[in-house]
């Protein structure tokens, strides 16, 4: 009898392990990887120097600062940036503790994006030095507008940003 219940335990236990890494299998899948398209839109990785950065487009907001609401309008064809940066601006070369210690996530029509897939990116910019991004770019060929969400925490300043980017015919 104690054979048979060790067994017993042995198949639920395995059962159990299966559920969980199908379930984790799952999450995964559903996370959006570079090169996937998510309606008409390619998501992937950008190629430095052929992309937009978000700072670069014309874009209206609402909202305070760390809870801002975004509408941008790009080209059809561009190729866009659609990460927030994070830079440090004290002058003590924190940016590598803040990127490594942010709570950075990012949706895209409500899909989480898989970012450690895009890895990063950065940008040097004259007036605060380097700003580091999610190397996530999007891009279409064809008019339709796409919901971004970013939310996290850097150095305990909590954000939330919602863009809504248009890309409108050449």
């Amino acid at each position: 009898m104690k054979k048979l219940v060790g067994l017993g335990l042995l198949l639920l236990l395995s059962g159990t392990l299966w559920a969980c890494n199908l379930a984790t299998l799952a999450q995964s899948v559903d996370m959006i990887q570079p090169g996937e398209m998510v309606g008409d839109f390619l998501i992937n990785k950008g190629e430095e120097g052929s992309f937009t950065f978000p700072f670069e487009l014309e874009c209206t907001s609402e909202g305070k600062d760390q809870n801002a609401v975004y509408t941008c309008s790009a080209t059809v064809g561009e190729v866009i940036n659609i990460s927030s940066g994070i830079y440090d601006d004290t002058g003590r070369d924190k940016l590598e503790e803040y990127w490594s210690t942010s709570d950075y996530k990012m949706s895209i029509e409500g899909q989480p994006v898989d970012l450690v897939s895009f890895g990063s990116i950065d940008y040097n910019d004259p007036s605060v030095g380097v700003i580091r991004f999610w190397n996530v770019v999007i891009s279409t060929d064809k008019p339709g507008a796409i919901n971004v969400e970013e939310s996290g925490l850097v150095e305990n300043n909590p954000f939330r940003y919602t863009s809504t980017i248009t890309f409108v015919g050449p």
